[in-house]
């Protein structure tokens, strides 16, 4: 048996069998349909705990359902102009 170094740079060296491109498989580091779950639901708790603290701070009718109309009436008139200030825009190019 012969010993070598394994610092040779000759053959690469795997260590690992996540690195092998051969009959065993590949790798891949693709995220599973829980994990993109889990994020979207954490991305929407933390903007609806936020949301919660601009509602208490903005007060333009005394009735709480009121008030949440308003504030989503104005997010989404936000979100509708930029989008169609966008669509525009790539319309022109």
């Amino acid at each position: 048996m012969k010993v070598q170094n394994i610092s040779i740079t000759t053959p690469q060296i795997n260590f690992c069998a996540a690195g092998n491109k051969t009959n065993g498989g590949v790798f891949h580091n693709t995220p599973k349909s829980l994990q993109n779950g889990a994020a979207t639901a954490g991305a929407w708790f933390a903007f609806g705990v936020g949301m919660d603290f601009v509602s208490r701070k903005l007060h333009f009718t005394k009735s709480p359902t009121k008030n949440s109309l308003i504030i989503n009436g104005i997010i989404a008139s936000g979100a509708g102009i930029y989008t169609g200030l966008k669509a525009a825009g790539s319309k022109k190019n």
